[in-house]
Parts: C-alpha cells; sequence; structure tokens
C-alpha cells in the first residue's frame, strides 16, 4: 500500500475538524440579529413573525463534516420563517427584509441568487463569508427564495432542506473512508479551478459530495485503508458516469453528467453549469480525466517517491513527497562484494 503515511498527513493538515472560536461567534451574531430585527422589519410591511418563529440550520459541509481549509471560509446557515408565498409571491422582497436585518459597518451584505451572503473582512481582505438561504415554511411545504435584487426571474422554489442534511448525512456518517476521499476530492476541486471565479465554471460542492457517495470504492487490506487507490478508483467511477463525444481526432466535443437531489426540488445539481455553458462541462471532464490519469500512474509505479510527485499534480503541493530511495548504491554494493 502507497503512501500511507502521507495521506494521512495531508488529510489532518487540510480538513477542518472542529469550527474555530471565531467563526462561531460570527455565525450566532449574525443569526442573533436576524431574530432580533426581522420581526420587526416584517411587521413594518404588515408580516408578523415571532423571533421564536424563525429557525437557523447548518448546511453544507460544515454539516456533513467535509470542511477543507481555504483562504476564505464559506460558511451555509439557512433560515426558515412561517410564511404565506400565496401573500408574498415575490422572494425578492423577502429576502431585502433579511438582508436589511443584518446590514452593518461590520459586514458586506449582498443578494445572491440563492442566498443573502454575509461577507467579512479583515485588513480590506475577505476572509469569511455566510451564506443565508430564505426559506418560506407554508403549511406542510417549503419553499426557497430564488432570485437576485433586481433580476427578473424569481421564484418560490419546493425545498427540503432538512431532507437534504439527512439524506447525505446518513450517507455519509460512519464512513471514515469516504469522508477523507470526499475532502480529497474538493481539495482537488479548489487546486484544479484555482484563480476561477464564476461559480458556473465550476462544479458545485455538493455535487461532487454526491458523486463521491454514489462511485465511492471502500479500499482497505491488512494494512488498513488505502486512501490512494480508494481515490483513484472513485474518481474513476466518476469520470466513467460521463457521456463523452468526440470527433473523429479524438477530441471531446461534447461531455455530459447528470445527478439528481433525491429530495425536493430533485433537480439537477449539474444544471446551471450546463446551462451557462457546455464548454464548462468539457473542461470539467477533461480536468477529471486529467486528475484520473494521474492517479492511476501512482497506483501502477513502484516508487513511493514518483507515486507521490503524481499525486502532488492533483492535490496540490501540499501533499507530501517521501524522499527518493538510494536503490542504485544499494545495487552497487551489491555488485562490488559478488565474487561469483
Amino acid at each position: 500500500m502507497k503512501l500511507k503515511k502521507e495521506f494521512a498527513h495531508f488529510y489532518k493538515e487540510i480538513r477542518i475538524d472542529r469550527e474555530q472560536d471565531s467563526l462561531i461567534e460570527k455565525r450566532e451574531i449574525l443569526v442573533n440579529d436576524i431574530k432580533e430585527k426581522l420581526p420587526n422589519i416584517m411587521k413594518e410591511h404588515n408580516i408578523k413573525i415571532n423571533k421564536s418563529d424563525i429557525r437557523a440550520i447548518d448546511q453544507g459541509s460544515y454539516k456533513y463534516n467535509t470542511t477543507i481549509r481555504a483562504d476564505v471560509v464559506d460558511r451555509d446557515v439557512a433560515i426558515m420563517i412561517p410564511l404565506s408565498i400565496t401573500n408574498n409571491p415575490d422572494p425578492r422582497r423577502i429576502k431585502g427584509y433579511l438582508r436589511d436585518s443584518i446590514n452593518s459597518p461590520s459586514r458586506v451584505v449582498d443578494i445572491k441568487e440563492p442566498c443573502v451572503r454575509a461577507t467579512y473582512f479583515e485588513h480590506e481582505k475577505e476572509w469569511l463569508h455566510i451564506d443565508l438561504p430564505m426559506y418560506a415554511i407554508d403549511g406542510d411545504s417549503i419553499y426557497l427564495a430564488r432570485g437576485k435584487a433586481e433580476s427578473n426571474n424569481y421564484s418560490w422554489e419546493s425545498a427540503d432542506p432538512d431532507g437534504l442534511n439527512e439524506d447525505l448525512c446518513k450517507k455519509i456518517n460512519g464512513h471514515d473512508q469516504l469522508r477523507r476521499i470526499i475532502c480529497f476530492i474538493k481539495k482537488w476541486k479548489s487546486v484544479s479551478y484555482e484563480g476561477v471565479s464564476n461559480d458556473h465554471k465550476i462544479p458545485p460542492s455538493i455535487g461532487l459530495t454526491y458523486l463521491a457517495c454514489d462511485c465511492f470504492s471502500q479500499q482497505t487490506c491488512k494494512d488498513g485503508d488505502d486512501d490512494l487507490l480508494a481515490l483513484q478508483r472513485t474518481m474513476q467511477a466518476i469520470l466513467n458516469r460521463f457521456s463523452v463525444t468526440r470527433d473523429k481526432e479524438g477530441n471531446v466535443v461534447s461531455a455530459n453528467i447528470t445527478r439528481y437531489l433525491q429530495v425536493k426540488p430533485r433537480t439537477d445539481i449539474f444544471e446551471k453549469m450546463r446551462n451557462s455553458s457546455m464548454d464548462y462541462m468539457i473542461i470539467f471532464y477533461k480536468k477529471l480525466s486529467k486528475a484520473v490519469d494521474n492517479l492511476t500512474n501512482a497506483v501502477n509505479v513502484e516508487s513511493d517517491h514518483d507515486a507521490g510527485e503524481y499525486v502532488r499534480k492533483v492535490l496540490g503541493i501540499d501533499f507530501e513527497v517521501p524522499e527518493k530511495q538510494a536503490v542504485a548504491s544499494t545495487i552497487q554494493s551489491k555488485r562490488e562484494h559478488n565474487f561469483g
């Protein structure tokens, strides 16, 4: 089994296994501002909600315990309120009230298409943003407020945030190697798409998480888990799920992959990426294919050093590469003492 120590060290270095106190404080202050101020703002617009009606739940990687270190911390906290969408058909207005409740000199607040985002800066550099998707609880149904502040494209989208959390936690919790593989794939994404700012160009983390769960190939032996082989086989299986068309010269002219949510709204996670440009899907396929090639080489080479160099091409320069073994000098020594 190759690189067992190196993968264990790398996982320890990239994973955030506990939320920092500063981040907990920011989240708690933000949620407290919402609970204290939002009811009064809504009351000014003839909408009655009580402080106790407002529910905040964790979403995303912090909920599934698959968060990796990044220059900018990305946090998701869903805000849920009782609200009739018949009486309040414009979700942009409701998101505007949420924005107003957290406007503060300590943070920059924007209305994004799926959420309200609170961004924090230190020495004029962004270090944290907390995304606040807003949900209306209307009878037995839940709806996500979609739409940018000034966009004519907006809607209340049927949703099930608790069901989504339950589904992914059920898949991941208790499966330590799967959790590590998800973190490695997310690290590959951050390395492979470094410097890309357009969200639609980048495969969404929840999509990669679901694909990793679907395609996970557990690899263990008498010496423990083989994370290199598990990562290679899992990413190969994800690659195999693409439908690909090539021209006569073998060039990829189209590539596509789908993964539908198992809870409401049951949409394809990669739809926005595909609709933005099919070229983004081709780039996704090619980047993944390159990673699989390097991991396959890492599995097949004899030298741990060479294997580490191939893995570094996938996971970045922070992956530790073992020293080269002095094979040549050992062979020479044997020849010098061979009198036969």
